[in-house]
């Protein structure tokens, strides 16, 4: 598990943030959902860039004295992998401004903490990668460690390997035995998809960019720090709108595949399919929506509903991209979606937790939380849990371990150490076994709400 701590970002004064099998962000409009949600994003997609620009002069250090190119990686990560995370995360502030396509002025004063919660065991696993020069394919190092031990041992054959080559193969491997078991691939659903799903043809602007930012970036500085690149094919668009708008621009090709989660979890493509009353299809490399039921009509995206545009990229997530392992993170999920097909959400969002996909939802809708509320309730496993389980049809793979789930409200509260003047922070909610999640910033308003009809109804005279 990861905690992200983090001061002065945008609208957040200080908070901190604890990613689990579920992560939920809940508050008002332009209280901080969207900061917290992209920063995390941001550093998530790319640490590995960050780790190679924090690594990059303590492994040329390290190499040039080893001289049996043998690295004990317990030696170097002990009790300092967090060390090293605070580095990258110090480094990523640099570039936030990057990534919510803003002023480099509004994060002059912010920081970003990320850190492991868990310890990390690095002899575990066995590895070797090799990396080959463009002569034949040839070897040119290889790297290897072996399962219950420290030790990184490379084996250079081409002694006219470029020493930057050599050295980001060493942080590549490093990244990959160290850091990648506990710092998941993400993938974003934005809150601008339905656009993106409708207008995926004619925003074809990103690859004009990349072409021009190829020409102009230094090739040794885009080694060095690949966020230049990100900042020259800047568009005004925030990273993760970018990254989501670049993923529906590829359906068709992507169609072809199908993820792990899809081929060792069968029923949750069912389940998707059960929301949008139908699937997505290719037919003749155009993109439809095929409705269920035999000689039922297609639609292409313009003609299709908006809570069929707006489900668009989730779906081909999870059919086509999906890995055990992954954050996806979904912005307002409701999006579009009647509070029947919201409540079904809810379910399939378990249903991708037990099938071993993280996923982060900000969200507006009382209708999802109280649904998630039912899956905790049901997951006590009682007599009478059972009963109501099976007379409302509800399968054992939608149940919720509230264990797995944290869930945070924006809002204003006093910080740590007794000073009297409030912050914009996150507020974890309470979760219980037998009743759910409380979440005030939805209960609040119902509860107004119902005191005014209640008011207009019963509170004139008799």
């Amino acid at each position: 598990m990861m905690k992200f701590e983090f001061k002065h970002l945008g609208l957040l004064d200080h908070a901190e943030l604890e990613l689990a099998d579920l992560t939920l962000i809940c508050g008002e409009n332009n209280t901080g959902k969207t900061y917290a949600t992209y920063a995390v994003y941001g550093f998530l997609r790319n640490w590995r860039q960050l780790l190679g620009s924090v690594f990059s002069i303590e492994i040329q250090a390290l190499l040039s004295r080893t001289k049996e190119n043998k690295i004990d990686l317990a030696e170097m990560f002990d009790g300092k992998i967090n060390n090293y995370l605070m580095g990258m995360g110090g480094d990523y502030t640099k570039h936030l401004s990057t990534v919510f396509a803003s002023d480099d002025s509004m994060f002059k004063k912010s920081i970003f903490i990320p850190t492991l919660l868990q310890t990390i065991d690095i002899s575990q696993h066995a590895y070797q990668s090799s990396v080959h020069t463009s002569r034949r394919g040839k070897v040119s190092a290889i790297i290897e460690k072996e399962a219950g031990s420290t030790l990184l041992k490379v084996l250079v054959a081409d002694t006219d390997l470029p020493p930057r080559a050599y050295r980001n193969f060493v942080i590549d491997a490093i990244a990959d035995i160290v850091f990648a078991p506990s710092l998941p691939r993400v993938h974003i659903a934005s809150a601008e998809r339905t656009g993106a799903a409708i207008f995926r043809k004619e925003l074809d602007t990103a690859r004009t960019r990349m072409l021009k930012a190829i020409n102009q970036v230094d090739s040794k500085e885009l080694k060095r720090n690949p966020f230049i690149f990100l900042k020259e094919m800047d568009s005004g668009y925030a990273l993760p709108v970018e990254d989501n708008v670049e993923f529906v621009r590829q359906l068709e090709d992507m169609d072809k595949h199908t993820s792990e989660v899809a081929q060792s979890n069968p029923e949750l493509i069912e389940a998707f399919d059960a929301i949008i009353g139908g699937s997505y299809k290719v037919v003749k490399q155009q993109l439809v929506f095929q409705a269920g039921g035999v000689g039922k009509a297609r639609f292409n995206m313009n003609e299709a509903s908006s809570s069929i545009r707006a489900l668009l990229d989730i779906g081909f997530y999870l059919r086509c991209h999906a890995k055990a392992g992954d954050l996806f993170i979904i912005d307002e999920p409701e999006l579009n979606l009647h509070p029947k097909s919201q409540r079904a959400f809810a379910r399939l969002v378990v249903r991708m937790i037990n099938a071993g996909i993280k996923v982060f939802i900000t969200t507006h809708s009382d209708y999802l939380v109280k649904e998630l509320n039912t899956l905790i309730m049901l997951h006590q496993g009682t007599e009478h849990t059972k009963k109501m389980q099976k007379q409302y049809d509800y399968q054992d793979q939608e149940l919720l371990d509230p264990s797995r789930i944290r869930l945070y409200m924006t809002g204003l509260a006093k910080p740590a150490g007794g000073r009297s003047k409030k912050i914009r922070t996150l507020i974890p909610a309470k979760i219980y076994p037998d009743r759910g999640i409380e979440v005030s910033t939805f209960d609040d308003t119902i509860d107004l709400m119902n005191t005014i009809q209640s008011d207009i109804l019963y509170g004139g005279e008799l």
